[in-house]
């Protein structure tokens, strides 16, 4: 893993022999499982917690975890158990949205309200494709793809 420019570091916590890789902040409850789902040819970000000012920089590097080495140009972003979204993590959600459009990935962000009606106040989902659920993430992603 690349060393992050700020001095907020993320951990590995577990390794699971079907790929999941599970890290955690130090000081922070964000924690953060990425896995590859081979049938939908995806790679699935799970966030929990609260991303705030705090837990913010390793959000970022969770997600730019997400596009590192290429293995999947679909992402779906998790998102249905993060508690609270700040600013600073709309601001990293815009960041990531913009990121992904120059790399042509195609992804779409999984939400419950706590994370979509702040997406949606500011005006993000004009710019990232939100879901209720993962499974209904999985048919956009798809469906984004193909047209």
């Amino acid at each position: 893993m690349k060393p992050s420019r700020t001095s907020f570091h993320v951990t590995p916590l577990t390794a699971r022999p079907t790929g999941h890789r599970t890290q955690d902040t130090l000081d922070r409850g964000l924690r953060v499982a990425v896995e590859f789902a081979p049938d939908a040819d995806a790679t699935v970000g799970r966030i929990s917690g609260d991303i705030d000012v705090l837990a913010a920089p390793s959000f970022a590097l969770a997600l730019a975890h997400l596009t590192d080495g290429g293995s999947s140009s679909r992402i779906i972003v998790d998102m249905t158990a993060v508690d609270f979204v700040g600013t600073s993590g709309l601001s990293i959600l815009s960041e990531f949205a913009e990121s992904a459009r120059r790399q042509h990935i195609t992804w779409v962000l999984a939400g419950n309200r706590a994370v979509l009606r702040p997406v949606e106040a500011i005006g993000l989902d004009a710019v990232i494709p939100t879901c209720l659920t993962v499974r209904d993430a999985f048919d956009r992603v798809g469906k984004i793809a193909h047209s």
